[in-house]
């Protein structure tokens, strides 16, 4: 990292330290998250509601690519921050080397045996014989583009790490307005339908993943690629701090795989098409928190190894507050303006519609709370706190809101008359995450205010 953007994590004043890099990284997932978004209005608009649940029960296999991709990176960047934090640039940067090696094959590897068991893939996410042939369309060239994808978010992570913000944040915003681009023109204008959409995807990584290794161009950078001089094993280190991630995401696609099953049964695919226009504003909510999430970790990391708990603590504060009234903003435009929102993916003249709005009533005090849960889980991992991280990610993503799932889902089949409108057992996700956060508070509290206290 640049000695002048060092220096202003240690020294610069909080709020505008912090609003920087939350600045640096909103833009690039706000970016990110957009094109995610108008990837769902394209294919909502242009091939229908069985294409928006063709790419909803892909998401479990999704989640699992960024799983492993969220534990190499995130857990790379925080040891490479603390790395950086004491000035071992050699060791930063033969990590950071190994990463990217141990990134690529793996996902070469994962795309390759995609191809081959593909069958038992969508045997095992429950995809449905009348949605099938989209899916294959469209993971037909998904699988090859992600590759490119996964790898770039390996490296957007550890550049970021060496204190090229801006050149992240570019990156992603350009690969995000270029899937825009050729989402209009290849699914609007060509009508290329799903493949077009995969298409745009892959174009618009390969763009992005250009743009990131430019970083290796810049000769004043302080992160090298680096010979192996440096043992393998300190992989398991890195693995073991950024667990909370995978558990987290990887919980996530149990979670999806779950609910997909459960909506397939209550009210089909038109359920699960439903629930995917919904589940856009929920990414779209952790998207933001993790903005807030990057900002802090490596701030949190950097103040830490300079051992600089104040500052640790008021970032922490901050960020917080930031995520509360994100969440508030999500919720109000949700309430009050559904109608809208909905019919940016749908004609508000179809079923699946009304059965969106229906979700929302049930699901939204989730938001109020889902950003401070990502907030905190990554935040344990920062202080290198990583098991009780992925006990707060186990619980808002698997434990708690399985277990309400199965069991509300249970009583309403028992009690209900008119089952395929019924999504009242979707109000298990809000009280999962708000179970959640009591039981993050108290690690928080436990294991570093206290702690730091005492």
């Amino acid at each position: 990292m640049a000695m002048s953007t060092k220096a202003a994590i240690l020294q610069n004043s909080l709020f505008s330290t912090f609003f920087k890099q939350f600045f640096l990284s909103l833009i690039g997932l706000i970016a990110l998250t957009t094109a995610s978004l108008v990837d769902g209005i394209f294919i909502g608009q242009y091939v229908g509601a069985q294409g928006l649940a063709a790419v909803t029960l892909l998401l479990p296999y999704i989640t699992f690519l960024v799983a492993l991709s969220l534990m190499l990176a995130i857990g790379g960047s925080v040891t490479i921050g603390t790395f950086m934090g004491k000035g071992d640039t050699h060791s930063a940067s033969a990590l950071f080397t190994q990463i990217l090696v141990v990134t690529v094959t793996l996902n070469i590897v994962l795309a390759g045996l995609s191809y081959i068991a593909e069958p038992a893939l969508f045997w095992l996410l429950h995809i449905p014989s009348d949605i099938a042939p989209l899916t294959k369309q469209y993971f037909s060239v998904l699988r090859w583009v992600f590759i490119l994808q996964f790898s770039g978010m390996v490296l957007y992570y550890l550049v970021r790490a060496d204190g090229y913000t801006k050149l992240a944040t570019t990156a992603l915003l350009i690969g995000a307005v270029s899937n825009i681009a050729l989402d209009a023109l290849l699914v609007g204008h060509l009508g290329f339908g799903m493949e077009g959409a995969a298409y745009a995807t892959g174009l618009a990584q390969a763009l992005q993943l250009i743009i990131l290794l430019a970083f290796f161009a810049d000769k004043s950078r302080a992160i090298t690629l680096s010979t192996f001089n440096k043992p393998w094993r300190r992989l398991f280190y890195v693995l073991k701090n950024g667990i909370s991630e995978f558990t987290n995401e990887i919980s996530v696609g149990v979670l999806f795989l779950v609910i997909n099953a459960l909506l397939v049964i209550r009210s089909g695919s038109e359920g699960v098409a439903a629930y995917s226009v919904v589940n856009y504003f929920i990414f779209l909510s952790i998207m933001l928190s993790f903005g807030i999430a990057d900002a802090l970790h490596l701030l949190v990391s950097y103040n830490r190894g300079a051992s600089q708990l104040t500052r640790v603590n008021a970032f922490l504060l901050i960020a917080l507050g930031t995520v509360f009234i994100v969440g508030l903003i999500i919720t109000a435009c949700l309430l009050w303006f559904k109608q809208f929102f909905i019919g940016l993916f749908l004609a508000p003249t179809q079923q699946v519609s009304n059965y969106a709005y229906i979700i929302i009533l049930y699901i939204w005090p989730l938001f109020l709370v889902n950003g401070c849960n990502v907030l905190l889980s990554v935040f344990l991992t920062a202080i290198e706190r990583p098991f009780h991280s992925a006990v707060i990610a186990l619980g808002r993503s698997i434990l708690f809101p399985v277990c309400f799932l199965l069991f509300l889902f249970h009583f309403t089949t028992s009690t209900s008359l008119d089952k395929s409108t019924d999504f009242s057992f979707l109000i298990a996700l809000p009280i999962a995450e708000w179970v959640t956060l009591c039981c993050a508070v108290f690690f928080v509290y436990k294991h570093y205010y206290l702690k730091r206290n005492t």
